[in-house]
């Protein structure tokens, strides 16, 4: 990602947090609804019970919540560029990890079971698809089991002109190029898909 972009994308996040604090609307998400249920396809990517997982994009770290309603304990690291949402998040989970830091750009060697990352792709940027291929890259390299991904789809009726949407078919090519362990959901009613990566064929 490159200067510009990251400071565009920041200051974003920082604008809407002074305006709304804390709101789903901050992350740029309609609704706590659509929230849940990017969550839930997340999380389908396994059993994510004492797991160790690494949210990319973590906002206020909402994930929590609905991770310890549905897999009890877990080992969880968020990480986010935003520094409000980040310190947000501290007060909110103090008994988790939270760290601001851009993993392109800044040394991160973070290993965890599963990496999940919701909506941190979708802001247009110079170059979408290198950002986004290094980090499909980056994040399956660190992750021991798999990583989930959602993304704004081009199969829509309208796209609004500061969102990237993806071509479902060239995130999947990329994917298998990384491993041969692939899914993609398009079968959920929201205007986006979600791909999961494995590093072993699932039974």
């Amino acid at each position: 990602m490159n200067p510009a972009d990251k400071k565009a994308l920041i200051n974003l996040y920082e604008e809407r947090y002074a305006q709304m604090g804390y709101d789903v609307r901050t992350l740029g998400w309609r609704g706590k609804d659509d929230q849940e249920l990017r969550f839930k396809i997340l999380c389908d990517i396994g059993d994510l019970s004492g797991s160790s997982v690494c949210d990319v994009g973590c906002g206020f770290g909402d994930l929590i919540g609905y991770m310890r309603d549905r897999f009890g304990e877990f080992k969880y690291t968020g990480v986010d560029l935003s520094p409000s949402l980040v310190e947000k998040a501290r007060q909110l989970h103090p008994l988790y990890d939270f760290r601001c830091v851009d993993i392109l750009n800044e040394e991160f060697a973070l290993r965890s079971d599963y990496f999940l990352l919701s909506g941190a792709l979708n802001f247009r940027m110079e170059d979408n698809w290198m950002v986004t291929t290094e980090m499909l890259a980056l994040m399956f390299r660190l992750a021991n089991k798999g990583i989930a991904v959602n993304f704004l789809s081009t199969y829509v009726n309208y796209q609004q002109p500061n969102n990237y949407h993806h071509s479902p078919e060239q995130v999947f090519s990329f994917a298998h190029s990384l491993t041969k362990w692939v899914v993609l959901r398009h079968d959920y009613p929201l205007w986006e898909f979600t791909i999961y990566l494995y590093k072993e064929p699932q039974s």
